[in-house]
């Protein structure tokens, strides 16, 4: 693929099987594209998916797989706020995340506040110091 893209390939498609040779051996068939990157000349971006895809669609494909990185990392944040329990029961450890959930949003929205609604690329008050203010606020 490398070899193709050097030859001035634009988007390159192929069918690829990805194993795991260790206990519990597995295959799977997935799609291994790669499209030019938006803000480097030269300089390609890869994707793996068990879509089928046509290097006419790879670009389209690619460009929705964009939007969602905003979303990978935001899910990261979260677990920023998740506290660390070592209980195996279900309802204990969603309430535990969609408690983090809704301190993630909190801290969403405080830094929207602090910007007067702009949204820069890195948030004024980072999620320590937004944590070390929830535990110090008074609850009474």
């Amino acid at each position: 693929m490398k070899g193709r893209l050097s030859a001035d390939a634009e988007t390159v498609v192929d069918d690829y099987l990805m194993q795991r040779k260790r206990e519990p051996t597995a295959s799977v068939p997935v799609t291994v594209f790669a499209v030019p990157r938006r803000s480097k000349e030269g300089d390609s971006v890869w994707f793996v998916t068990n879509l089928e895809l046509t290097p006419g669609s790879a670009r389209a494909y690619a460009a929705v797989f964009r939007r969602r990185w905003g979303i990978e990392p935001s899910y990261r944040q979260i677990g920023d706020f998740l506290p660390r329990t070592p209980s195996p029961t279900f309802s204990v450890r969603l309430f535990y995340f969609l408690f983090a959930v809704a301190l993630y949003n909190l801290w969403v929205l405080a830094n929207v506040l602090v910007t007067e609604g702009t949204i820069p690329g890195k948030p004024p008050i980072s999620t320590k110091i937004f944590r070390e203010f929830v535990l110090l606020a008074d609850y009474g």
